[in-house]
């Protein structure tokens, strides 16, 4: 009677040892999808961000079109005067270029090796390639930043900058995570005769734009 308890024992020990293995393999193959798939968007919302901005080509802005910096007697800095309208259509057609472009990207799938789903790290980068669709876009944030600085004697620099936010939904099997991710690009850069004042120092937002998926 006691050896066939022990034997019972045994193998009680053994099943929860084994599916203990295989339920921290499964929740570790999950974890390497989601690097794989952190690293796919990390490298893809820089070339979106940038084909975002293409449009200031495309539909050739100036610099004028969108603001105009008026000075006073005294050569300072007076009055930053913006066309709303035309900097927050930019903003949404950067944010929704970016989208599309970063939507179509993702709907390739990740590539993920096949060793990968053992869940075993030290091989995880071995195998041929599947795609998995794990990806998908959230959100597409852009700003347009005015920043104003000194560039020499009764010289001004008048900078505008697009920060586009990206912010994904990683989900597999066991979990959802989201990240975001922040790219900034200069688009405008002029050089204005007169002082700039120290209120308009600190940079500020003109424009936004966002596109939800």
């Amino acid at each position: 009677m006691k050896c066939k308890k022990k034997k019972i024992f045994k193998f009680l020990c053994f099943l929860i040892a084994f599916l203990t293995l295989i339920a921290s393999l499964y929740f570790s193959s999950d974890r390497i999808v989601v690097d794989y798939a952190v690293k796919y968007f990390y490298s893809s919302i820089s070339s979106a961000s940038y084909y975002g901005v293409d449009v200031i080509v495309d539909k050739k802005y100036r610099y004028a079109d969108l603001v105009d910096v008026k000075t006073d007697k005294d050569g300072q800095i007076s009055m930053v005067v913006t066309d709303s309208y035309e900097v927050n259509r930019l903003s949404m057609t950067v944010a929704r270029n970016a989208f599309n472009y970063l939507t179509g990207e993702i709907k390739k799938g990740v590539d993920v090796p096949v060793c990968a789903f053992t869940g075993i790290r030290l091989i995880s980068g071995f195998g041929p390639t599947v795609k998995m669709k794990v990806i998908s876009v959230a959100s597409v944030k852009c700003d347009m930043i005015s920043t104003f600085t000194q560039a020499g004697i009764n010289q001004t620099r008048h900078s505008l900058y697009l920060n586009i936010n990206c912010t994904v939904n990683i989900v597999t099997k066991t979990a959802t995570k989201t990240i975001n991710d922040a790219i900034s690009v200069l688009v405008f850069d002029n050089l204005i005769v007169g002082k700039v004042p120290s209120v308009m120092i600190t940079p500020f937002t003109i424009g936004k734009g966002e596109v939800k998926g």
